[in-house]
């Protein structure tokens, strides 16, 4: 939805085109590793831990794809770049911390699995609004250049 929205709006919008590049890229990668779509091609990914492997990687991908399509472009004229890289890294994060607590430390469900569950549905509806508005609505920007102590524009 945020790719075809992006689409769109493109013509009426001077960043419109990178960010509309970000939600198709974004959209290649969650359509690629969703589950459903792979037990359509008969493979169901579930069935082991390693399904967080293949969307930690998934992620670090889609950084560098970002990346590609969007290093041209600052903070301040693309904010939706923040969004997307804080979302994929702590997506990673948590994809990564799953994975080692499944198969190396499980000892029954645990506080993480909750937070795992919250925050990842948090961050792929974060990267969305962001995909969609193209504005600092957290305040990361802002964040963002007060740690790097760079000055407000007037």
């Amino acid at each position: 939805m945020a790719f075809l929205y992006n689409m769109v709006k493109k013509s009426s919008s001077p960043n419109g085109d990178t960010v509309m590049w970000m939600a198709l890229a974004m959209f290649i990668s969650y359509m690629a590793s969703d589950p459903l779509l792979n037990i359509a091609f008969g493979y169901n990914m579930l069935d082991s831990s390693f399904a967080y492997v293949i969307w930690a990687g998934s992620d670090l991908l889609m950084l560098a794809v970002i990346w590609l399509v969007a290093h041209q472009k600052t903070f301040l004229e693309v904010p939706a770049k923040l969004y997307i890289y804080t979302g994929l890294l702590v997506n990673t994060s948590l994809f990564l911390g799953m994975y080692y607590d499944i198969n190396y430390t499980y000892t029954g469900e645990w506080w993480f699995w909750d937070f795992y569950t919250i925050t990842v549905n948090l961050m792929d509806m974060m990267m969305l609004i962001a995909l969609f508005c193209n504005k600092d609505f957290l305040g990361l920007v802002k964040l963002y250049r007060s740690m790097r102590g760079q000055t407000k524009l007037a």
